[in-house]
C-alpha cells in the first residue's frame, strides 16, 4: 500500500511521462498509470542509490572530509533541486540524471579511500561545477 501511495504522490508532483524518455527504461508501458509507476521507482532507486553511496563515503572518510563532504552534499543537493524542479515539477529524466552522476563521483571517491588513497580535497569538490 504504501508503494502505491508514493507513487501517487510522484504523480501529483506533475511527472510527465516524457521525462524520462530519453533512458527507455519504462517505453514499453502502454498505460499512463504503469509509466508513472515506472518512472516514480528510478526516481526512488536513484536516490536510495545515491543514499548509499554518500552514507558508505561517510564510513571511510576521515574528519574533516567528513564534515567537508556533508556541506558539499548539501550544496549539491541544492543545485539539483534547482536545476530538476520547475513550476512544482520534477524533471524526472533531469533527477535520475544528476543523481546518478553524483552516485557515481561519491563511489569513486569511497573506492579510492578504501584504497588507501583517500584525498580531502576530491571529497569536498563540488563535482557539478
Amino acid at each position: 500500500m504504501k508503494t502505491i501511495f508514493s507513487t501517487l504522490a510522484f504523480a501529483a508532483l506533475g511527472l510527465s511521462a516524457s521525462a524520462a524518455y530519453a533512458q527507455g527504461e519504462c517505453d514499453k508501458y502502454r498505460t499512463s498509470y504503469d509509466k508513472t509507476y515506472c518512472f516514480a521507482k528510478l526516481f526512488l532507486e536513484s536516490d536510495k542509490e545515491l543514499n548509499t553511496a554518500y552514507n558508505d563515503l561517510r564510513g571511510v572518510a576521515k574528519e574533516p572530509a567528513k564534515t567537508e563532504l556533508k556541506q558539499t552534499q548539501l550544496q549539491w543537493i541544492k543545485h539539483r533541486d534547482a536545476t530538476c524542479e520547475s513550476g512544482g515539477s520534477i524533471n524526472v529524466d533531469c533527477n535520475y540524471r544528476v543523481n546518478r552522476e553524483r552516485t557515481e563521483f561519491l563511489r569513486d571517491r569511497a573506492r579510492e579511500c578504501k584504497a588507501g588513497t583517500c584525498r580531502p580535497d576530491m571529497i569536498a569538490k563540488k563535482s557539478w561545477d
